[in-house]
């Protein structure tokens, strides 16, 4: 059973080498995913300016969408790997199928939200002319096919759960491959632009619905879900709730600071927005290995938190930051030394090239912050504690980076290095919160709560039915 020895390897391995082998999948997977928003900025940087400025805009939006999914997806991953940890598979799969018809009925509300607020959302955002024109297009598309980037958060949550990370990386290749592929044709040769950027999406995610359907719904296995039992059952929609709710929140404040801050950048120029969207871009892809750790420390802190083995908790933290911190210093090199080159790949134009390389100087100095949080947060989400990993996303963007922006201008003029000063410092100063956090954190299995929980449930459901029949009983004598 691929399942029991993903567990066993996982409760048992030597750290670095589980590590390396549960986060690599997730890094080519996070980099798989970073290819696919440079694939459609590179084509339409093509097309000008205004259509990349247009997709920077648009983005902290698409942002959100993803958190709330994300949120969800990381309370699923929590609670299947804890189950799977402490050996409770049948649990494990019931989860799994309460995840996948909260997170469709869900996606099915979002997506008609957004479909209705992308006019005010954009016109908030300050957007004008042709970049709120594309912008609208692209957001109202991508808003439309909501449960279809559902289906890929339940997928790879389940199978992150499971300790199995090469599966959703196996999706996120084929689709992210059918994207380029359909890209020039869409955006080029039909003429569609932006949209066609949209359309190209879509039809990947489509396709890739059969994969997901056939992997969790036909494939044989000891976590395969059967349609009948996705009736929804309050206990556990509940508890991925609490758990969920946190992450989302936490994500969605990231997306909603973006939002902010793009508007704030959107101040000083169509060309300040284009290098700020093309150097976040390759910062992405700079501090992939790095949130790929982060996503298996979520994987291995959840089946050990089951499994009840606190030391090893310690051990795989300690150890992840290390490699973390080794990616961080890597990341600085290549943007010191070939940041200009990058920024070229995207853009000719000069005044871009100067500000993006200038970008992403100050940023590679902060990169130690961005290693070492997503390691903090990823343990936190996988002991359950969602709410401490939200006020640290929080933390981040809206009680350091944000009043940044507002009150460094007083000091050194309205300049870019505003934006820069702002990231690098928000970035470092949330790192060494995050470690305070995490000292001071205790580590505990939440599966137990969610039993008694249930149990609890069922006998006053037992209670009330008996009730209500002992009353039937008398009223007919």
């Amino acid at each position: 059973m691929k399942t029991m020895k993903k567990r066993k390897m996982i409760l048992e391995g030597n750290m670095y080498k589980v590590i390396i082998l549960l986060s690599l999948p997730i890094m080519l997977n996070n980099l798989i995913q970073t290819m696919y928003n440079l694939t459609d900025t590179y084509f339409l940087s093509k097309l000008g300016s205004v259509e990349v400025a247009s997709m920077t805009l648009a983005w902290p939006v698409v942002f959100l969408q993803l958190a709330l999914g994300l949120g969800i997806g990381i309370a699923g991953t929590t609670l299947v790997s804890q189950n799977i940890g402490a050996n409770k598979i049948d649990e494990a799969k019931k989860i799994a199928e309460q995840l996948v018809s909260f997170a469709m009925g869900f996606s099915v509300i979002l997506g008609i939200s957004g479909i209705i607020s992308t006019p005010y959302i954009l016109k908030v955002m300050g957007a004008t002319g042709d970049i709120y024109n594309n912008a609208y297009i692209y957001l109202t598309l991508i808003a439309g096919g909501a449960p279809l980037m559902y289906a890929g958060f339940v997928y790879s949550s389940i199978k992150q759960g499971e300790g199995d990370t090469i599966s959703p990386m196996i999706l996120s290749f084929i689709s992210v491959t059918i994207n380029i592929i359909l890209d020039p044709i869409f955006i080029f040769y039909l003429g569609l632009g932006i949209k066609g950027a949209a359309l190209a999406t879509l039809l990947a995610r489509a396709i890739m619905l059969f994969y997901i359907v056939y992997q969790l719904f036909i494939r044989s296995t000891p976590m395969r879900l059967r349609l009948k039992d996705l009736k929804p059952e309050f206990t556990y929609i509940k508890k991925l709730t609490e758990l969920g709710l946190p992450a989302s929140i936490g994500q969605a404040t990231i997306a909603i600071g973006f939002v902010v801050l793009n508007s704030f950048v959107n101040t000083y120029g169509e060309l300040t927005l284009a290098a700020f969207g093309i150097g976040n871009r390759i910062n992405s892809l700079i501090v992939m290995p790095v949130m790929g750790i982060g996503g298996a420390v979520s994987s291995i802190v959840g089946q050990n938190i089951g499994n009840d083995d606190i030391k090893r908790i310690k051990e795989c933290v300690f150890k992840s930051s290390v490699l973390g911190a080794a990616f961080s210093v890597a990341g600085t090199v290549i943007l010191l030394i070939w940041g200009n080159s990058l920024i070229r790949f995207f853009s000719t134009n000069k005044d871009i090239i100067y500000l993006g390389n200038e970008y992403l100087k100050y940023i590679s100095l902060s990169l130690i912050g961005l290693a070492i949080l997503p390691i903090i947060t990823g343990a936190l989400q996988g002991a359950g504690q969602t709410k401490k990993a939200m006020y640290l996303n929080m933390s981040r963007l809206w009680i350091f980076r944000l009043p940044a922006l507002l009150i460094l201008p007083f000091f050194i003029g309205k300049t870019e290095k505003v934006i820069w000063y702002a990231m690098f410092g928000s970035n470092i100063i949330a790192m060494l919160i995050a470690i305070y956090v995490y000292k001071r954190s205790k580590f505990k299995s939440i599966v137990g709560d969610l039993e008694v929980e249930r149990i609890e449930n069922t006998i006053d459901q037992g209670i009330k039915i008996e009730v209500g029949s002992e009353f039937e009983k008398n009223k007919n004598k």
